[in-house]
C-alpha cells in the first residue's frame, strides 16, 4: 500500500507536515494528502532538468572555449614567466600602478596616463583621455602580491582572445573559429612578449582592441545585444591611448552603420503586405544600456573638462590641431604596406619591438607594394560581392578591413615629425599586426565561402548518388568525424601556439626586478607605515632610472604619502612636495658614495644592458622644526591650487 503523507490542520484551515513525534499529539487533526510524493518528484525532475541544461550549455561552449585557450597560450606563457621573474612596475608601469592605487581614494584620477606630446608641441601637460586603465588595476594594485597586477592584465587579454574566438564561431562556424584561433596565436609572435601582460598603456589596449574588431563586426551583422559591451571596450581602448582613437572610430562607424541599416531593412520588410508577421527584436533596451555604459565611462573625463581650464580633452584637441610638421603621406602608405602586404608584420618575429618606427620610413619593394594593391582590391571585391550575394557579414568584415587600413595610414602620416614624437611609431604601429591578421583572415574566409559555393552542386550530386545506392551515414558517425577533425585542428593550434611561445623574450626590465624589491624592502624596514615621505633622486643613469617609479609605488603601497618635486604632470598635485612638511626623506643615488646625515637603507648591485649598476637608497628622519607665525599665516593663506608647481623632472 502506498504511504500517504499527512498534513496537520492549523487554526485557519492551513496545514503543515506532521512527523512521527507530533502525529499523536492531543488535538492534532489530520488530513490525508496524496500529493506530497508528487511534489518531491517534481522538485527532483526540475533539478535534473536544470543540471542537464547546464551540462548541454557547457558542452556547446566547449569548442570555442578550448580553441580560445589554445590561441591564448602565448599570453598565458608570458604572464607565467613574468610572475616567476618577480615582476615589479618599473618605468612608466610604476606611474600607472600608483594611479591605480589612487582610484579608491579621495584623489581618484580623472584623466589617463601622462603624455609628453603636449609638452613637446605647445609646452602644456596632456594626458590620455580617461582613467579606465586605472580602474582595471585598482584592486590588484592594493590587494595581494604585486605580481597580481600583470596577472590581471594576462587574464583580461586571455578573455579578450577567447571572446574573439567565440564571436568568430558565431559568425562563421567551426572553420572560421579554428582559423581565428590559429591566426591569433601566430600573430602573437610579432608582438613584444612583455606586451601580453604589461600595464603600459600602449600595450594594455592591444588585445581589447582585437576584441573590439570582432565586436564591431558582430554589431554590423545585427547582434544588437553586444551594444553595451562594444561601448565598454571601445571606451577602454580609446581612454588607454590615443593610438586607438582613429581605428576605434572606423570600427564604430561600420558597426553602428550596419546595425542601423539592418534595423531599417527589417522595418521595411515587416511593412510589406505579403510578409508574415514576426515579433521585431527590441533594440532600444540595449541602446539605453549602451548609453548608460558610455555615461559611466566618460563621467570622469567630463568632470575634468568642466573643472579644469583648459580641460584635458581640450588639450588633446589643441595638440592635434597644432602638431606642426608631420611625417607625410609616404610614411602613411608605408604603414599600410607593412601591415597587409606580403610579408606583413604579423607573420614574422621582429628583431626589436621598436623596429616599426624604421619600417615605415624604409622604402618597400615593388612586390610589397603590388601585393598591397591586390589585397586592397580584393577587400573591395569582397565587400561588393557580399552585398550582391546578400552576405552582409562578408561586406561588413571587408569594410572594417578597409577602414582600418585608412586609419593606420592616417595615423602614421599625421604623426609629428619631431625626433621624440616620430620615435613613438615604434609602439603606436603595434596594432598593425592585428590589422594584417584581420585582413588576411577575412580574405581567406571569403575564399573559403567562394569554394564552398562553387562546389555545392557537385556535393549535392554526390550525395544523391550515395543515397540512391546506400543508406546515409548515421548522424553519430558524422558527429564523430567532425569531432576528430576538430581535435586534429586543435592539436595543430596547440603546436603553433607552443612554437610562438618558444620565441618569447624576457621583460625589458627583468634585470631590475630583484633589485627593486630589495631596495624597497630595505626602506620599508626603517620607515614605519603611514608616514609622509619626501622622495628625492640623485643622478641616475639609464639602467637605474626606471627603478625610481617602482620604489615609489612600493612606498605608496606601504601606506606612505610620497611627495616629490615634479609630481604634478605624472601623478597629480596630491604627490607634489610644494612646501609640505615631511617626516622622512628618501634619496636614491647611483654609486656607493656616503651621504651625510643619512642612513643607508639598501644597496643593490646588478648587471643591466649598460653594464654594472649600483643603486643606494638613503633615508633620514626629519625632526619637526618650529614655524614662525608670519610664515605659517602666509603659507595658510596660499591655497595649494594657486601655488606655482615646480618644473617637472625627468623620470
Amino acid at each position: 500500500m502506498r504511504r500517504l503523507h499527512t498534513i496537520k490542520r492549523g487554526p485557519t484551515g492551513g496545514g503543515a507536515p506532521v512527523t512521527e513525534s507530533n502525529a499523536n499529539a492531543p488535538g492534532a487533526g489530520e488530513v490525508w494528502s496524496p500529493f506530497g510524493s508528487a511534489r518531491a518528484r517534481l522538485a527532483v525532475l526540475a533539478v535534473r532538468r536544470f543540471a542537464v541544461s547546464c551540462a548541454r550549455g557547457l558542452w556547446v561552449r566547449v569548442p570555442w572555449i578550448a580553441a580560445g585557450l589554445v590561441a591564448a597560450i602565448p599570453v598565458m606563457n608570458s604572464t607565467i614567466k613574468a610572475v616567476q621573474a618577480g615582476w615589479v612596475p618599473a618605468g612608466d608601469d610604476g606611474i600607472i600602478a600608483t594611479r591605480g592605487w589612487d582610484v579608491l581614494t579621495s584623489h581618484t584620477p580623472l584623466v589617463g596616463q601622462y603624455s609628453e606630446a603636449g609638452l613637446v608641441i605647445h609646452g602644456q601637460v596632456m594626458h590620455s583621455p580617461g582613467p579606465m586603465l586605472y580602474w582595471l588595476l585598482a584592486l590588484p594594485a592594493r590587494f595581494g602580491s604585486v605580481t597580481s597586477i600583470p596577472v590581471t592584465m594576462g587574464v583580461v587579454n586571455t578573455l579578450a582572445v577567447i571572446g574573439c574566438v567565440a564571436l568568430a564561431r558565431r559568425r562563421g562556424g567551426l572553420v572560421l573559429m579554428f582559423a581565428t584561433a590559429i591566426g591569433i596565436a601566430l600573430m602573437c609572435q610579432s608582438l613584444p612578449t612583455e606586451a601580453m601582460h604589461d600595464i603600459w598603456n600602449p600595450a594594455a589596449g592591444l588585445f581589447p582592441f582585437l576584441l573590439l574588431i570582432f565586436l564591431g563586426w558582430s554589431l554590423a551583422c545585427g547582434d544588437h545585444r553586444l551594444l553595451p559591451v562594444t561601448v565598454l571596450v571601445a571606451s577602454f581602448v580609446t581612454q588607454t591611448h590615443l593610438m586607438y582613437a582613429a581605428p576605434t572610430a572606423a570600427l564604430l562607424a561600420v558597426g553602428f552603420g550596419g546595425l542601423v541599416i539592418g534595423s531599417l531593412a527589417r522595418r521595411r520588410a515587416r511593412s510589406a503586405p505579403d510578409e508574415p508577421l514576426h515579433r521585431p527584436p527590441r533594440v532600444w533596451p540595449w541602446a539605453v544600456a549602451a548609453l548608460l555604459v558610455a555615461a559611466a565611462c566618460w563621467t570622469m573625463p567630463a568632470i575634468d573638462q568642466i573643472d579644469s581650464s583648459p580641460g584635458n580633452l581640450a588639450m588633446i584637441v589643441r595638440t592635434v590641431e597644432h602638431r606642426g610638421p608631420t611625417l607625410g603621406a609616404t610614411v602613411g602608405w608605408n604603414a599600410v604596406v607593412r601591415s597587409v602586404g606580403v610579408r606583413p608584420w604579423w607573420l614574422f618575429v621582429p628583431a626589436s619591438e621598436w623596429n616599426r618606427k624604421k619600417d615605415v620610413r624604409a622604402t618597400p619593394s615593388s612586390g610589397e607594394v603590388d601585393s598591397t594593391i591586390v589585397i586592397i582590391a580584393a577587400l573591395v571585391l569582397a565587400a561588393l560581392g557580399g552585398a550582391v550575394m546578400l552576405r552582409w557579414d562578408l561586406s561588413a568584415a571587408a569594410l572594417i578591413g578597409l577602414g582600418l587600413c585608412g586609419a593606420i595610414g592616417i595615423e602614421a602620416a599625421s604623426n609629428p615629425a619631431t625626433t621624440l614624437l616620430a620615435a613613438t611609431l615604434g609602439y603606436t604601429m603595434w596594432w598593425g599586426s592585428e590589422l594584417g591578421f584581420w585582413v588576411w583572415l577575412i580574405l581567406a574566409w571569403a575564399l573559403w565561402l567562394g569554394l564552398v559555393g562553387l562546389s555545392r552542386p557537385a556535393i549535392r550530386l554526390l550525395d544523391r548518388r550515395w543515397r540512391a545506392h546506400r543508406r546515409a551515414l548515421p548522424s553519430r558517425i558524422r558527429r564523430a568525424a567532425i569531432m576528430l577533425v576538430s581535435l586534429g585542428t586543435l592539436g595543430g593550434g596547440v603546436a603553433v601556439a607552443n612554437a610562438v611561445a618558444a620565441t618569447a623574450k624576457p621583460d625589458s626590465h627583468v634585470y631590475e626586478y630583484r633589485s627593486v624589491r630589495a631596495a624597497a624592502a630595505g626602506i620599508e624596514r626603517l620607515i614605519p607605515r603611514g608616514q609622509t615621505v619626501g622622495f628625492h633622486t640623485g643622478p641616475l643613469d639609464l639602467g637605474t632610472q626606471p627603478m625610481e617609479p617602482a620604489v615609489r609605488f612600493f612606498l605608496v603601497r606601504h601606506g606612505d604619502r610620497v611627495l616629490a618635486n615634479g609630481s604634478v604632470p605624472r601623478l597629480g598635485p596630491y604627490y607634489e612636495l610644494y612646501n609640505r612638511p615631511v617626516q622622512w626623506t628618501v634619496l636614491l643615488v647611483d654609486g656607493t658614495r656616503r651621504q651625510r646625515h643619512r642612513t643607508l637603507a639598501a644597496r643593490v648591485h646588478f648587471i643591466g644592458p649598460w653594464g654594472n649598476e649600483v643603486l643606494s637608497a638613503w633615508v633620514r628622519k626629519v625632526h619637526p622644526q618650529p614655524v614662525k607665525a608670519a610664515d605659517a599665516s602666509r603659507h595658510a593663506a596660499t591655497p595649494p591650487r594657486a601655488r606655482r608647481a615646480p618644473e617637472p623632472t625627468t623620470h
